[in-house]
C-alpha cells in the first residue's frame, strides 16, 4: 500500500486512547468546549430545520405585505408651539424683576400641565362643536369610537320612541362621550424631548382634514388661554370693589363705637393707636416705680443716720467741711494727748489746745445736726411723694378697667378693620399691574409652526411592516426549528451517541444526497474536479450491486468521502483491538432496526480491512433476510445455514471476493428456525475455526427488532459489537434499548451523516479535499498529509 493510499485514524478519535490525546490537546486550548458544543448544536438545528425557518418568515412577511396593503392609509398633520415660562397668576413687579429662572422639574410640571389642557375633554369638545358647525365634525374616528357613536345613536332613537328622558340623557352621554374618545385617540400632543416645544399632531384618512383640526385645536386653546387671562383681571376688579365696600363698612363700625363709648386713642411712634387713659396709666406707674426707688434710697440713709454711722452715709455727710472739721479735730486731739502727757491742764498752751478742740467740736455736732435734718426731711419728702402717687396710681387704674372693658370689642372692630385695609391696599397694588401680568402671561405660548397638510401617509409603515413581519417570522422559524428538533428523539450527532450510549462513535458515514455534486468543491490538488458520478459509477456494477456502495468498486476511491470513512471505520476497529487488554478479532455488526444500512457497513467494513493487508472473512449471518450477497454480486445457493443445517464443513460454503484477503460466507437459504441454528454448538465451532484462519471475522447480524434473539445470541459469540445507528432515522429509545440488550458493544457508526452538517464538520471527515495527490507540493504545504500524519 503507498503513502497516498494508507488511511489513518482520524484526531477526532472514537477510540479510548484517541480520546485522551484529544483531551489532552483541548485543555490546553483557550476555547470552551461547551461553548463550541452549544455552538455546533445552534447550527446543527438551523441548517436541518431551514425549511421551517424559512417557511414561517416567508409567511410571515407574505402576510405583512398583504396586511399592509389593505390598511387604510392615514395622514397625520402637525403643529408646534413653544411654551415659555410660566408666571403666577398675580405677582408684584419687583418679584417679576427678581425672579430665577424655573428648575428641570418645575419646566416639566408647567410642560405637563399645558399638555394636559390640550389633551383635555373641555378643549376637545370645543373643537368638535367648532367643526360640527362648518360641517366638519368626522375627523376620522376609530372603528371604536364609531361603534359607541353608532350604538348612542341608536339608543338615543329607542328612548325617544320611549318617551323616556333619563335614558334618552343616558344615550346622548354615550354618544358624545365616543364622540369624544374617538377624536382623542387621533390627537397626540407630546413634548419635543427636553425642550419647550410641544408637538400637536393628528392622524386622519384625509390629509387636509388632519391640518384643520390640528389648526382648529391650536387655536381654541390659545382663546382658553386669552379668556383665562380676562378672567383672572374681571376677578381681580370685583374683589376690590367688594373689598372697598367691606373696608369702609368696618372703619365706620369702628369709629361709631369709639364715639358712643367716649374712646379717645393716639397715634404712637411706632404707628399703632393707644387709648389715653392707657398712656396716664402707665406715665403713673413708671413715676411710681421712681418714687419707690427713691424712698428706699432715702429710707436706707435715714436708717444709718438713726445709728450714728455717719461715715457709711453718702452725700451731705461726706462733703468738705466736715472732713476739714474731722480732721482739725483729730490733730488736735494729737496735740492734747501729747501735752497732757508733759503738761497739766493749766499749761497755757494745754489750755489754749484744749479751748480749740471744744471750739471745733462744737461747730461739727451743728454741721451733724443739719445733715441729719436734711436727710430726715428727704426721706419724709419720698414717702409722702410715693404716697400721692399710690394714691393716683390707684384712682386711674380703676378708670382704665372701665375703659379696658369697652375697648375689647373696640379692638376686635379695629383689627377687622386693619385686615380689611390690607386687603383693600394689596388688591388695588395687584390691580394696577394687572394689565401687565395679563400681557406676560398672553404671550405665554408662541405659535412656532402651524399645521399644513401633509400628502404622504405615516401609516401603513409598509417597510417597517415587512421589517416585523420578517423578524417576527425568523423568531418564529427558529422557535419552531428548536421545537421540532426537541420533539426529535432520534440521534444525530457524535455527541448525542456519547451522550446517550456511552459509547464512542467510531465513524460518521456520509449520505450521498448530501455530498456536493463537485466533490473537491474545485479544491483538489491536482485540479481535475471529480464529480460524484465519477466516484460511483453504476456502470462498473453489475445490476444486482448497483444499489449497494462498496469502496473498492470506486473510481478514485483513495479520494471518496465514503471511502475514506469505511477505511476510517477500519482503523479505528485495528487501533481498538490494539488498546484491548483482550483480543478483538470477531465483530458482530448490528442495528436496533432494519434499514439503517448495517450491511452496507458491514461489508465496507470487510473489505477496508482487506485492504490494509489483514485476511478477514464476512459471514452473513442474517438468516431472515440475507443481502451481504447481493451487494458482494454473489448468488445465494449455499452458505452458513447449509452448514449449520446439515454440513459437516464450511469451507465449501466460503465463497473468495474480488479484494485479495477477504472472503464471505453467505447466508444460504433462509431456515425455518434461524435462532435454533445460530444458538447451536456449530455455529460457536464455525467462529472458532475461523479465527484460526483469519485475523477478523466480520459478522452480519439481523437487527434487533424484530429479531431481538438472534443479534443477542451472535453477540455472546464474538467479542464485540459494532451498532449502526442512521443519523436522524432511528428513534433514542430504541438505540438505548438496543445498547442495553448488547453488552459487548464498543463504538457506534453514525451513517446516512449529511456532509453539510457542522458535526461532521467538526470531528474532521469534512476535512479532505478530493483528487489525487499533487506529488510536487512542498511538504510543509501538503494539508491533506498533515490532517492524517495528526490524527
Amino acid at each position: 500500500m503507498t503513502e497516498e493510499t494508507r488511511i489513518q485514524p482520524y484526531k477526532a478519535g472514537v477510540i479510548d486512547r484517541m480520546r485522551k490525546l484529544s483531551a489532552m490537546v483541548g485543555s490546553s486550548g483557550s476555547h470552551d468546549p461547551e461553548a463550541e458544543i452549544d455552538f455546533r448544536y445552534v447550527l446543527r438545528v438551523l441548517r436541518d430545520r431551514f425549511r421551517t425557518i424559512v417557511t414561517a418568515t416567508v409567511t410571515l412577511t407574505l402576510m405583512a405585505f398583504v396586511v399592509s396593503l389593505f390598511m387604510k392609509h392615514v395622514y397625520r398633520s402637525q403643529a408646534i408651539i413653544e411654551i415659555k415660562e410660566a408666571t403666577p397668576e398675580i405677582e408684584s413687579l419687583q418679584q417679576l424683576q427678581t425672579r430665577n429662572p424655573s428648575s428641570d422639574d418645575a419646566v416639566a410640571t408647567q410642560i405637563e400641565t399645558e399638555i394636559g389642557i390640550l389633551k383635555s375633554d373641555t378643549l376637545a369638545r370645543e373643537v368638535l362643536n367648532q367643526l360640527q358647525a362648518a360641517g366638519q365634525d368626522k375627523p376620522g374616528f376609530t372603528l371604536s369610537g364609531a361603534l359607541m357613536a353608532g350604538w348612542g345613536a341608536f339608543t338615543k332613537w329607542f328612548a325617544g320612541n320611549n318617551a323616556d328622558s333619563a335614558k334618552n340623557d343616558e344615550a346622548e352621554a354615550k354618544a358624545e362621550e365616543a364622540r369624544v374618545g374617538a377624536f382623542e385617540s387621533k390627537l397626540k400632543v407630546t413634548r419635543v424631548g427636553s425642550s419647550r416645544l410641544v408637538s400637536i399632531t393628528f392622524d386622519s384618512g384625509d390629509p387636509r382634514l388632519s391640518a384643520r383640526v390640528v389648526n382648529a385645536v391650536l387655536s381654541t386653546y390659545l382663546q382658553l388661554h386669552e379668556k383665562s387671562t380676562e378672567r383672572i383681571t374681571n376677578a381681580l376688579d370685583q374683589q376690590v370693589q367688594e373689598a372697598k365696600k367691606e373696608l369702609e363698612r368696618s372703619e365706620q363700625e369702628m369709629t361709631g363705637y369709639a364715639r358712643r363709648n367716649g374712646l379717645l386713642y393716639l397715634q404712637t411712634d411706632n404707628g399703632t393707636s393707644q387709648n389715653i387713659i392707657d398712656q396716664r396709666l402707665l406715665g403713673i406707674q413708671d413715676e411710681l416705680t421712681k418714687a419707690q426707688a427713691n424712698r428706699y434710697q432715702k429710707e436706707s440713709i435715714y436708717k444709718l443716720v438713726q445709728k450714728g454711722d455717719y461715715g457709711s452715709v453718702p452725700g451731705v455727710f461726706q462733703d468738705n467741711l466736715l472732713q476739714e472739721l474731722t480732721v482739725k479735730i483729730a490733730d488736735l486731739k494729737r496735740q492734747y494727748a501729747e501735752l497732757s502727757a508733759t503738761f497739766t491742764d493749766s499749761y497755757p498752751k494745754v489750755q489754749q489746745v484744749k479751748s480749740q478742740l471744744a471750739a471745733l467740736e462744737s461747730v461739727l455736732a451743728r454741721e451733724r445736726a443739719r445733715a441729719v435734718a436734711t436727710v430726715t426731711n428727704d426721706y419724709l419728702a419720698a414717702v409722702r411723694r410715693e404716697a400721692l402717687l399710690v394714691h393716683e396710681y390707684e384712682v386711674q387704674k380703676s378708670a382704665a378697667t372701665v375703659v379696658a372693658e369697652k375697648s375689647n370689642q373696640y379692638n376686635i372692630l379695629k383689627r377687622n378693620a386693619d385686615t380689611d385695609n390690607k386687603l383693600y391696599e394689596s388688591l388695588l397694588e395687584k390691580v394696577k399691574e394687572a394689565s401687565l401680568i395679563t400681557q406676560i402671561k398672553a404671550n405665554n405660548v408662541n405659535v412656532v409652526d402651524k399645521a399644513v397638510p401633509q400628502f404622504f401617509p405615516v401609516k401603513p409603515k409598509i417597510l417597517l411592516n415587512l421589517a416585523l413581519g420578517f423578524i417576527a417570522g425568523l423568531g418564529l422559524g427558529i422557535g419552531l426549528a428548536f421545537l421540532q428538533d426537541h420533539l426529535d428523539t432520534t440521534l444525530k450527532t457524535a455527541d448525542e451517541v456519547d451522550r446517550f450510549l456511552g459509547v464512542p462513535a467510531l465513524a460518521m458515514i456520509p449520505s450521498v444526497e448530501s455530498l456536493p455534486q463537485l466533490v473537491s468543491n474545485g479544491n483538489n490538488h491536482n485540479g481535475n474536479g471529480l464529480t460524484l458520478s465519477d466516484v460511483f459509477n453504476p456502470s462498473n456494477l453489475s445490476k444486482r450491486e448497483q444499489s449497494w456502495y462498496r469502496i473498492d468498486k470506486q473510481i478514485h476511491q483513495e479520494y471518496s468521502p465514503l471511502v475514506e470513512a469505511f477505511r476510517t471505520l477500519g482503523s479505528s476497529v485495528m487501533l481498538e483491538a490494539s488498546g484491548r487488554k483482550r483480543t478483538l478479532r470477531s465483530l458482530v455488526i448490528t442495528s436496533s432496526q432494519p434499514g439503517e444500512g448495517k450491511t452496507t457497513v458491514c461489508v465496507n467494513l470487510a473489505i477496508a480491512l482487506a485492504q490494509q493487508g489483514k485476511r478477514v472473512i464476512l459471514i452473513d449471518a442474517d438468516l431472515r433476510r440475507p443481502s451481504v450477497h447481493q451487494a458482494l454480486g454473489f448468488r445465494n445457493i449455499r452458505g452458513l445455514s447449509s452448514y449449520l443445517g446439515g454440513l459437516s464443513e464450511w469451507a465449501p460454503c466460503v465463497l473468495p471476493g474480488l479484494t485479495p484477503g477477504l472472503d464471505t460466507l453467505p447466508a444460504g437459504k433462509p431456515p425455518r428456525n434461524p435462532v435454533a441454528l445460530l444458538s447451536s454448538l456449530k455455529m460457536k465451532t464455525l467462529l472458532d475455526q475461523a479465527l484460526e484462519e483469519y485475523e477478523y471475522v466480520i459478522v452480519d447480524s439481523p437487527a434487533l427488532m424484530p429479531s431481538l434473539a438472534d443479534a443477542r445470541i451472535l453477540a455472546s459469540l464474538v467479542d464485540g459489537s459494532i451498532l449502526v445507528v442512521r443519523s436522524g432515522m432511528a428513534p433514542r429509545e430504541y438505540v438505548i434499548r438496543a445498547r442495553r440488550h448488547l453488552n459487548n458493544v464498543f463504538g457506534v457508526v453514525l451513517n446516512n451523516m449529511d456532509v453539510r452538517s457542522p458535526d461532521y464538520y467538526y470531528y474532521g471527515y469534512g476535512a479532505y479535499g478530493y483528487g489525487p495527490r499533487n506529488d510536487d507540493q512542498e511538504p510543509g504545504d501538503d494539508s491533506y498529509g498533515e490532517k492524517i500524519a495528526g490524527l
